[in-house]
């Protein structure tokens, strides 16, 4: 959760930035770039986060390689999370990009959990409603878990709806519970 803050601000001032000088959509794909790049090579992946690499010679390495292939506010970006000891922050910088490039453009996506897969038409309706409810349009995420046993758990942003059969179940195993110690008999000197 700590990362996640910490990497809001870098994805705030980076957006920000990149949106004034009109590269946004190119920072944006040239950071998931980066990242596909770094994480396709396990000996790349490993050098790029290790702590012990001296920062100079990976920025040097990372100025090589990248100079011609990404934008200068690209390459300095990423240039500075090396600086700043930050470099682990990157997947989740640009995953935080994407979804404020799609706040910015009205959309935002949904993770929606069904027990069985959702129908073309059920998931269009379902998305449908979440962008009346939210106000904006919805981009559905389904994926399947037998474990719901019905229903569905969505997820929009920081908003979570469990509305599955196994949610409404745990529910009320613990309100059962919760009645079960309240009708505990007390002993002769009052307690439980």
């Amino acid at each position: 959760m700590l990362k996640e803050s910490i990497a809001a601000r870098y994805s705030a001032a980076l957006f920000s930035l990149a949106n004034e000088q009109g590269e946004l959509t190119e920072t944006v794909e040239q950071l998931d770039a980066v990242v596909a790049a770094i994480h396709k090579d396990a000996a790349l992946a490993s050098f790029f986060a290790s702590p012990v690499v001296d920062r100079e010679v990976k920025q040097g390495i990372l100025r090589r390689t990248l100079e011609r292939k990404v934008s200068e506010l690209a390459l300095n970006f990423v240039l500075l999370l090396v600086r700043k000891r930050r470099e682990t922050l990157l997947d989740i910088i640009a995953r935080q990009m994407q979804e404020l490039r799609e706040r910015e453009a009205g959309r935002q996506a949904a993770d929606i959990a069904t027990a069985k897969p959702l129908s073309k038409r059920e998931l269009d309706l379902l998305a449908k409603r979440l962008s009346q409810i939210h106000g904006r349009t919805i981009i559905p995420q389904p994926k399947v878990v037998p474990e719901l046993l019905g229903g569905a758990v969505v997820k929009v942003g920081d908003r979570y709806t469990d509305a599955s059969v196994s949610g409404k179940l745990e529910e009320l195993r613990r309100h059962l519970l919760a009645v079960e110690d309240l009708q505990a008999p007390l002993s002769p000197n009052g307690k439980a």
